[in-house]
Protein backbone atom coordinates (compact mmCIF):
# COMPACT_ATOMS: atom_id res chain seq x y z
CA UNK A 1 0.00 0.00 0.00
CA UNK A 2 1.93 3.34 -1.15
CA UNK A 3 2.03 5.65 1.82
CA UNK A 4 3.73 9.11 2.37
CA UNK A 5 7.50 9.39 2.44
CA UNK A 6 8.79 10.04 5.23
CA UNK A 7 12.57 11.24 6.25
CA UNK A 8 14.52 8.32 8.85
CA UNK A 9 15.75 9.69 12.08
CA UNK A 10 19.83 8.97 10.74
CA UNK A 11 18.70 11.61 7.89
CA UNK A 12 17.20 14.41 10.72
CA UNK A 13 19.77 13.95 13.05
CA UNK A 14 22.51 14.71 9.68
CA UNK A 15 20.60 18.20 9.28
CA UNK A 16 20.58 18.84 13.05
CA UNK A 17 24.78 18.20 13.41
CA UNK A 18 24.64 20.76 9.89
CA UNK A 19 23.18 23.18 12.12
CA UNK A 20 25.61 22.96 14.55
CA UNK A 21 28.13 23.76 12.33
CA UNK A 22 26.96 25.83 9.96
CA UNK A 23 25.20 28.11 12.42
CA UNK A 24 22.04 27.62 11.37
CA UNK A 25 18.38 28.20 12.97
CA UNK A 26 16.11 25.70 13.27
CA UNK A 27 12.48 25.62 13.43
CA UNK A 28 9.61 22.94 12.91
CA UNK A 29 5.92 23.68 11.90
CA UNK A 30 3.15 21.55 10.92
CA UNK A 31 0.23 21.53 8.51
CA UNK A 32 -3.51 21.92 9.65
CA UNK A 33 -5.93 19.56 8.33
CA UNK A 34 -2.95 18.78 6.21
CA UNK A 35 -5.07 16.33 3.76
CA UNK A 36 -7.62 18.68 3.02
CA UNK A 37 -4.96 21.29 1.69
CA UNK A 38 -3.74 19.17 -0.49
CA UNK A 39 -4.60 19.29 -4.62
CA UNK A 40 -7.41 18.39 -6.03
CA UNK A 41 -7.86 14.79 -7.00
CA UNK A 42 -7.57 13.33 -11.08
CA UNK A 43 -11.57 12.28 -9.93
CA UNK A 44 -13.87 12.44 -7.24
CA UNK A 45 -13.51 9.39 -4.50
CA UNK A 46 -17.39 7.71 -3.63
CA UNK A 47 -18.53 6.55 -0.54
CA UNK A 48 -21.19 5.16 1.11
CA UNK A 49 -22.22 7.91 4.14
CA UNK A 50 -21.29 6.09 7.42
CA UNK A 51 -24.03 5.93 10.11
CA UNK A 52 -22.85 8.61 12.17
CA UNK A 53 -23.91 10.94 9.68
CA UNK A 54 -27.49 9.73 9.75
CA UNK A 55 -28.30 10.35 6.10
CA UNK A 56 -30.68 8.34 4.34
CA UNK A 57 -29.29 4.46 3.38
CA UNK A 58 -28.98 5.03 -0.14
CA UNK A 59 -26.79 8.47 0.35
CA UNK A 60 -23.18 8.77 -1.83
CA UNK A 61 -20.70 10.86 -0.78
CA UNK A 62 -18.35 12.67 -3.58
CA UNK A 63 -14.78 13.59 -2.00
CA UNK A 64 -12.42 15.72 -4.19
CA UNK A 65 -9.73 15.97 -1.71
CA UNK A 66 -7.26 12.95 0.20
CA UNK A 67 -9.04 11.50 3.04
CA UNK A 68 -7.51 10.27 6.15
CA UNK A 69 -7.35 6.69 6.54
CA UNK A 70 -6.79 6.28 2.76
CA UNK A 71 -3.36 4.98 2.06
CA UNK A 72 -1.89 7.13 -0.21
CA UNK A 73 -3.55 10.03 1.31
CA UNK A 74 0.18 11.76 2.58
CA UNK A 75 1.97 10.46 -0.20
CA UNK A 76 -0.56 12.77 -2.37
CA UNK A 77 -0.09 15.16 -0.10
CA UNK A 78 3.41 14.89 -0.10
CA UNK A 79 3.86 15.66 -3.59
CA UNK A 80 1.63 18.01 -3.94
CA UNK A 81 3.64 20.56 -1.65
CA UNK A 82 7.07 19.59 -3.64
CA UNK A 83 6.75 21.65 -6.44
CA UNK A 84 6.46 24.48 -4.51
CA UNK A 85 9.54 23.91 -2.07
CA UNK A 86 11.84 22.87 -4.97
CA UNK A 87 10.91 26.79 -5.97
CA UNK A 88 13.01 28.17 -3.16
CA UNK A 89 16.22 29.25 -4.91
CA UNK A 90 18.89 26.69 -4.82
CA UNK A 91 16.54 23.97 -3.60
CA UNK A 92 16.94 20.72 -4.86
CA UNK A 93 16.14 16.86 -3.45
CA UNK A 94 18.68 15.00 -1.79
CA UNK A 95 20.35 12.55 -3.75
CA UNK A 96 20.84 10.80 -0.29
CA UNK A 97 17.09 11.17 0.94
CA UNK A 98 13.68 12.08 -1.70
CA UNK A 99 12.30 13.47 1.66
CA UNK A 100 14.79 15.94 2.55
CA UNK A 101 15.22 19.32 -0.09
CA UNK A 102 19.06 20.63 0.24
CA UNK A 103 20.63 24.31 -0.76
CA UNK A 104 24.07 23.74 -0.10
CA UNK A 105 25.73 26.24 2.56
CA UNK A 106 22.32 27.66 2.77
CA UNK A 107 19.61 25.25 4.46
CA UNK A 108 17.37 22.11 4.66
CA UNK A 109 13.91 21.10 5.05
CA UNK A 110 12.61 17.64 5.85
CA UNK A 111 9.13 16.37 6.06
CA UNK A 112 7.47 13.98 7.91
CA UNK A 113 3.76 13.43 6.65
CA UNK A 114 2.27 16.65 8.12
CA UNK A 115 5.25 17.63 9.98
CA UNK A 116 7.94 20.04 8.48
CA UNK A 117 11.51 20.66 10.12
CA UNK A 118 13.52 23.65 8.25
CA UNK A 119 17.03 24.46 9.26
CA UNK A 120 19.78 27.13 7.35
CA UNK A 121 20.44 30.85 6.83
CA UNK A 122 17.64 33.37 7.67
CA UNK A 123 17.27 34.02 4.13
CA UNK A 124 16.79 30.58 3.28
CA UNK A 125 14.29 30.12 6.32
CA UNK A 126 12.23 33.09 4.44
CA UNK A 127 11.58 31.49 1.52
CA UNK A 128 10.71 28.35 3.64
CA UNK A 129 8.36 30.47 5.62
CA UNK A 130 6.67 32.24 2.30
CA UNK A 131 5.86 28.82 1.23
CA UNK A 132 4.29 27.67 4.39
CA UNK A 133 2.29 31.03 4.31
CA UNK A 134 0.23 29.56 1.52
CA UNK A 135 -1.25 26.57 3.91
CA UNK A 136 -2.76 26.81 7.10
CA UNK A 137 -0.49 25.70 9.72
CA UNK A 138 0.10 25.69 13.66
CA UNK A 139 2.75 27.93 15.21
CA UNK A 140 5.81 27.11 14.54
CA UNK A 141 8.89 26.07 17.41
CA UNK A 142 11.53 27.25 17.89
CA UNK A 143 14.62 26.51 20.20
CA UNK A 144 12.61 23.61 21.81
CA UNK A 145 11.75 20.84 19.12
CA UNK A 146 9.87 17.42 18.69
CA UNK A 147 10.18 16.13 15.09
CA UNK A 148 9.57 12.48 14.21
CA UNK A 149 9.75 12.20 17.71
CA UNK A 150 13.57 13.26 18.19
CA UNK A 151 12.81 16.17 21.14
CA UNK A 152 15.85 18.61 21.00
CA UNK A 153 16.26 21.72 23.24
CA UNK A 154 18.97 24.79 21.74
CA UNK A 155 21.35 26.81 23.43
CA UNK A 156 24.59 28.81 23.33
CA UNK A 157 26.91 25.48 22.82
CA UNK A 158 24.51 23.52 20.37
CA UNK A 159 21.65 20.91 20.13
CA UNK A 160 21.03 18.27 22.96
CA UNK A 161 18.51 15.73 22.07
CA UNK A 162 17.07 13.84 25.14
CA UNK A 163 14.17 11.57 25.67
CA UNK A 164 12.42 13.20 28.15
CA UNK A 165 8.64 13.25 27.06
CA UNK A 166 8.64 9.84 27.12
CA UNK A 167 11.06 8.85 29.60
CA UNK A 168 8.41 10.44 32.53
CA UNK A 169 5.60 7.66 31.00
CA UNK A 170 7.52 4.71 31.44
CA UNK A 171 5.63 3.17 34.24
CA UNK A 172 7.89 -0.86 36.30
CA UNK A 173 6.01 -3.44 36.17
CA UNK A 174 5.40 -5.54 39.32
CA UNK A 175 7.97 -8.59 39.77
CA UNK A 176 7.00 -10.29 43.11
CA UNK A 177 9.49 -13.43 43.76
CA UNK A 178 10.22 -15.93 42.71
CA UNK A 179 12.35 -14.61 40.00
CA UNK A 180 11.96 -17.53 37.50
CA UNK A 181 8.29 -17.47 37.67
CA UNK A 182 6.99 -16.72 34.30
CA UNK A 183 5.00 -13.91 34.02
CA UNK A 184 0.67 -13.73 34.34
CA UNK A 185 0.66 -11.79 31.53
CA UNK A 186 3.32 -11.44 28.69
CA UNK A 187 2.10 -8.60 27.10
CA UNK A 188 2.90 -6.37 29.60
CA UNK A 189 6.45 -6.86 29.62
CA UNK A 190 6.59 -6.88 25.59
CA UNK A 191 4.77 -3.47 25.59
CA UNK A 192 6.85 -1.89 28.03
CA UNK A 193 9.88 -3.08 25.98
CA UNK A 194 7.96 -1.72 22.87
CA UNK A 195 8.24 1.76 24.54
CA UNK A 196 12.11 1.24 26.20
CA UNK A 197 13.18 -0.24 22.18
CA UNK A 198 11.39 3.50 20.91
CA UNK A 199 13.29 5.75 23.72
CA UNK A 200 16.62 3.75 22.32
CA UNK A 201 15.90 4.21 18.79
CA UNK A 202 15.22 8.08 19.52
CA UNK A 203 17.91 9.00 22.04
CA UNK A 204 19.33 6.36 24.23
CA UNK A 205 21.13 4.05 22.45
CA UNK A 206 22.89 2.80 25.46
CA UNK A 207 20.17 0.83 26.10
CA UNK A 208 18.76 0.22 22.88
CA UNK A 209 19.78 -3.43 23.03
CA UNK A 210 17.97 -3.94 26.27
CA UNK A 211 14.41 -3.40 24.62
CA UNK A 212 15.52 -5.31 21.45
CA UNK A 213 16.53 -8.06 23.79
CA UNK A 214 13.60 -8.04 26.24
CA UNK A 215 10.50 -7.25 23.31
CA UNK A 216 11.25 -10.58 21.58
CA UNK A 217 10.94 -12.83 24.58
CA UNK A 218 8.13 -16.04 24.18
CA UNK A 219 8.04 -16.87 27.45
CA UNK A 220 9.27 -13.90 30.27
CA UNK A 221 9.51 -14.48 33.51
CA UNK A 222 9.51 -12.11 36.12
CA UNK A 223 13.51 -12.06 36.26
CA UNK A 224 13.18 -10.47 32.52
CA UNK A 225 10.36 -7.56 34.49
CA UNK A 226 12.89 -6.71 37.18
CA UNK A 227 15.24 -6.38 34.40
CA UNK A 228 12.85 -3.94 32.25
CA UNK A 229 12.12 -1.90 36.03
CA UNK A 230 16.24 -1.61 36.19
CA UNK A 231 16.71 -0.35 32.36
CA UNK A 232 13.79 2.14 33.54
CA UNK A 233 15.54 3.45 36.65
CA UNK A 234 18.70 3.63 34.68
CA UNK A 235 16.89 5.32 32.43
CA UNK A 236 15.28 8.23 34.92
CA UNK A 237 18.60 8.10 36.95
CA UNK A 238 20.58 8.83 34.18
CA UNK A 239 19.58 11.80 32.18
CA UNK A 240 21.86 11.39 28.87
CA UNK A 241 21.82 14.61 26.21
CA UNK A 242 22.91 13.45 23.10
CA UNK A 243 24.88 16.64 22.09
CA UNK A 244 25.30 18.36 18.93
CA UNK A 245 28.08 20.89 19.60
CA UNK A 246 30.22 23.22 17.29
CA UNK A 247 32.40 21.60 15.38
CA UNK A 248 35.25 22.80 13.50
CA UNK A 249 34.69 22.02 9.77
CA UNK A 250 38.56 21.82 8.55
CA UNK A 251 38.93 18.77 10.58
CA UNK A 252 35.14 16.93 10.45
CA UNK A 253 35.64 13.00 9.90
CA UNK A 254 32.81 10.18 10.08
CA UNK A 255 32.99 7.19 12.24
CA UNK A 256 31.71 3.96 11.98
CA UNK A 257 32.08 1.23 15.55
CA UNK A 258 31.12 -2.26 14.41
CA UNK A 259 30.81 -5.32 16.94
CA UNK A 260 29.13 -8.56 16.81
CA UNK A 261 28.32 -11.01 19.52
CA UNK A 262 27.63 -14.35 19.07
CA UNK A 263 29.75 -17.28 18.21
CA UNK A 264 29.04 -20.55 15.89
CA UNK A 265 27.52 -22.72 19.36
CA UNK A 266 25.30 -19.38 20.19
CA UNK A 267 21.49 -19.61 19.83
CA UNK A 268 19.69 -17.28 17.35
CA UNK A 269 18.59 -14.96 19.52
CA UNK A 270 22.17 -14.33 21.06
CA UNK A 271 23.72 -13.69 17.93
CA UNK A 272 23.25 -9.41 17.62
CA UNK A 273 24.62 -6.77 15.22
CA UNK A 274 25.46 -3.38 16.76
CA UNK A 275 27.09 -0.17 14.87
CA UNK A 276 27.32 3.51 15.59
CA UNK A 277 27.94 6.29 13.01
CA UNK A 278 29.31 9.52 14.78
CA UNK A 279 30.73 12.38 13.45
CA UNK A 280 33.94 13.94 15.33
CA UNK A 281 36.50 15.88 14.42
CA UNK A 282 39.65 16.88 15.77
CA UNK A 283 38.82 17.87 19.60
CA UNK A 284 37.40 14.80 20.09
CA UNK A 285 34.11 15.76 20.77
CA UNK A 286 31.01 13.79 18.73
CA UNK A 287 27.42 13.71 17.61
CA UNK A 288 25.35 10.27 17.38
CA UNK A 289 24.22 10.35 13.98
CA UNK A 290 22.99 6.52 13.62
CA UNK A 291 22.88 3.44 15.74
CA UNK A 292 21.91 -0.06 15.53
CA UNK A 293 21.05 -3.21 17.55
CA UNK A 294 19.50 -6.35 15.75
CA UNK A 295 19.84 -9.91 14.54
CA UNK A 296 22.39 -10.77 11.59
CA UNK A 297 20.15 -10.37 8.38
CA UNK A 298 22.08 -13.50 6.98
CA UNK A 299 23.59 -17.07 8.49
CA UNK A 300 26.71 -16.15 9.87
CA UNK A 301 28.52 -19.60 11.19
CA UNK A 302 31.57 -18.24 13.07
CA UNK A 303 32.09 -14.91 14.67
CA UNK A 304 34.55 -13.23 12.41
CA UNK A 305 31.67 -13.64 9.47
CA UNK A 306 29.62 -11.80 11.92
CA UNK A 307 32.22 -8.82 12.65
CA UNK A 308 32.25 -8.44 8.64
CA UNK A 309 28.66 -8.35 8.73
CA UNK A 310 28.46 -5.90 10.91
CA UNK A 311 31.24 -3.66 9.82
CA UNK A 312 29.47 -3.70 6.59
CA UNK A 313 26.38 -2.88 7.77
CA UNK A 314 27.37 0.22 9.54
CA UNK A 315 29.67 1.52 6.24
CA UNK A 316 26.21 0.97 4.32
CA UNK A 317 24.37 2.79 6.51
CA UNK A 318 26.67 5.87 7.14
CA UNK A 319 27.25 6.00 3.06
CA UNK A 320 23.88 7.63 2.87
CA UNK A 321 24.73 9.86 5.67
CA UNK A 322 28.03 11.43 4.68
CA UNK A 323 26.20 12.06 1.08
CA UNK A 324 23.34 14.25 2.68
CA UNK A 325 26.64 15.60 4.95
CA UNK A 326 28.57 16.32 2.04
CA UNK A 327 25.81 18.13 0.25
CA UNK A 328 24.81 20.14 3.08
CA UNK A 329 28.23 21.68 3.75
CA UNK A 330 29.17 21.17 0.19
CA UNK A 331 32.75 19.58 0.99
CA UNK A 332 33.98 16.01 1.31
CA UNK A 333 33.83 14.23 5.19
CA UNK A 334 36.15 11.44 5.50
CA UNK A 335 34.81 8.07 6.71
CA UNK A 336 36.65 5.56 8.60
CA UNK A 337 36.15 2.74 10.42
CA UNK A 338 36.62 0.99 13.68
CA UNK A 339 36.63 -3.25 14.98
CA UNK A 340 37.82 -4.58 17.58
CA UNK A 341 38.34 -8.40 15.72
CA UNK A 342 42.07 -8.64 14.73
CA UNK A 343 41.00 -11.62 12.41
CA UNK A 344 38.19 -9.22 10.35
CA UNK A 345 40.83 -6.51 9.75
CA UNK A 346 43.49 -8.64 8.74
CA UNK A 347 41.12 -10.11 6.53
CA UNK A 348 40.10 -6.66 4.67
CA UNK A 349 43.77 -5.18 4.80
CA UNK A 350 44.80 -8.73 3.22
CA UNK A 351 44.25 -10.32 0.12
CA UNK A 352 43.46 -13.70 2.09
CA UNK A 353 40.51 -15.29 1.42
CA UNK A 354 38.38 -16.13 4.48
CA UNK A 355 37.90 -19.53 6.17
CA UNK A 356 34.18 -18.82 7.33
CA UNK A 357 33.02 -18.08 3.36
CA UNK A 358 29.42 -16.61 4.29
CA UNK A 359 31.22 -13.55 5.39
CA UNK A 360 33.34 -12.96 1.69
CA UNK A 361 30.87 -10.62 0.02
CA UNK A 362 30.61 -8.34 3.41
CA UNK A 363 34.66 -8.73 2.67
CA UNK A 364 34.69 -8.17 -0.64
CA UNK A 365 32.54 -4.74 -0.30
CA UNK A 366 34.71 -3.99 2.54
CA UNK A 367 37.68 -4.74 0.98
CA UNK A 368 36.07 -2.48 -2.24
CA UNK A 369 35.28 0.96 -0.19
CA UNK A 370 38.57 0.75 0.98
CA UNK A 371 40.11 0.38 -2.60
CA UNK A 372 38.06 3.40 -3.63
CA UNK A 373 38.48 5.37 -0.95
CA UNK A 374 34.72 5.96 0.42
CA UNK A 375 36.25 4.79 3.48
CA UNK A 376 39.60 6.22 4.17
CA UNK A 377 40.95 3.87 6.78
CA UNK A 378 40.09 1.16 8.80
CA UNK A 379 41.10 0.77 12.61
CA UNK A 380 41.87 -2.21 14.90
CA UNK A 381 40.89 -1.25 18.57
CA UNK A 382 40.83 -3.09 21.49
CA UNK A 383 37.28 -5.33 22.58
CA UNK A 384 37.13 -3.15 26.16
CA UNK A 385 37.06 -0.19 24.63
CA UNK A 386 35.01 -0.28 21.65
CA UNK A 387 31.73 1.22 22.40
CA UNK A 388 29.45 -0.48 19.94
CA UNK A 389 29.97 -3.45 22.64
CA UNK A 390 27.10 -2.00 24.45
CA UNK A 391 24.80 -2.45 20.71
CA UNK A 392 25.77 -5.94 20.73
CA UNK A 393 24.84 -7.52 24.29
CA UNK A 394 22.21 -5.78 26.64
CA UNK A 395 23.62 -4.48 30.20
CA UNK A 396 21.98 -7.96 31.89
CA UNK A 397 24.13 -10.09 29.72
CA UNK A 398 26.98 -11.82 31.53
CA UNK A 399 29.66 -10.56 30.96
CA UNK A 400 28.25 -7.43 30.89
CA UNK A 401 28.87 -4.68 27.66
CA UNK A 402 31.93 -2.35 28.26
CA UNK A 403 31.33 0.93 29.97
CA UNK A 404 32.94 2.99 26.23
CA UNK A 405 29.67 4.09 24.99
CA UNK A 406 28.51 5.31 28.68
CA UNK A 407 31.74 7.17 29.41
CA UNK A 408 31.27 8.67 25.78
CA UNK A 409 27.97 10.62 26.29
CA UNK A 410 28.57 11.42 29.83
CA UNK A 411 32.00 13.41 29.09
CA UNK A 412 30.51 14.47 25.48
CA UNK A 413 34.17 12.98 23.64
CA UNK A 414 35.68 9.69 22.42
CA UNK A 415 38.77 9.14 21.53
CA UNK A 416 39.54 5.23 21.18
CA UNK A 417 43.12 3.66 21.13
CA UNK A 418 44.31 2.58 17.89
CA UNK A 419 46.16 -0.80 17.65
CA UNK A 420 46.45 -0.98 13.91
CA UNK A 421 45.62 1.23 10.85
CA UNK A 422 45.09 1.23 7.77
CA UNK A 423 44.21 3.93 5.03
CA UNK A 424 43.59 4.14 1.60
CA UNK A 425 47.09 4.97 -0.09
CA UNK A 426 48.53 2.67 2.67
CA UNK A 427 46.05 -0.36 1.30
CA UNK A 428 47.03 0.71 -2.32
CA UNK A 429 50.60 1.17 -2.19
CA UNK A 430 52.28 -0.97 0.61
CA UNK A 431 54.09 -3.74 -0.07
CA UNK A 432 52.22 -7.23 0.79
CA UNK A 433 54.07 -9.73 3.09
CA UNK A 434 54.72 -13.07 0.69
CA UNK A 435 54.74 -11.07 -2.09
CA UNK A 436 57.94 -10.12 -4.69
CA UNK A 437 58.18 -8.30 -7.43
CA UNK A 438 60.69 -8.65 -10.24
Amino acid sequence: MPTSPVTPHRAIRTCLAATSVLGWSVHTEDFLRSYLQSDKLPKPIYLHAPPEAHEPDDAVWAFTRTMYGKGNAGRHFFFSTQAKFLSIPGARLSEAFDTVYVSPLHGCRSSYVDDTLAAGTPAFLRHVSAVMQQYKTHRPDHGSIIFSGIAADADADGLHCHSRPYAADLVPLESPPPANAPLASAAGLHSLAAQILWIGRVARPDFLTNAAALVSLPSPTKLDARRANKTIAILTNRDVTLHFPHFDPSSLRLSVYADYSGSTLSPLPHRLVGYLVLRTDASARFCLLHWASHRPHCVCRGSTAGELLALADAVAAALDVRLLLHELLSRRIPMDAYTDSATAYELVTSFKDPADMSGKNDLSMLRRALLAGNLSEINHIRGAENPADALSKPTFSRPPPNSALSAALASGTLSTPIVAHTTTDGYCTAPRSGLTLS
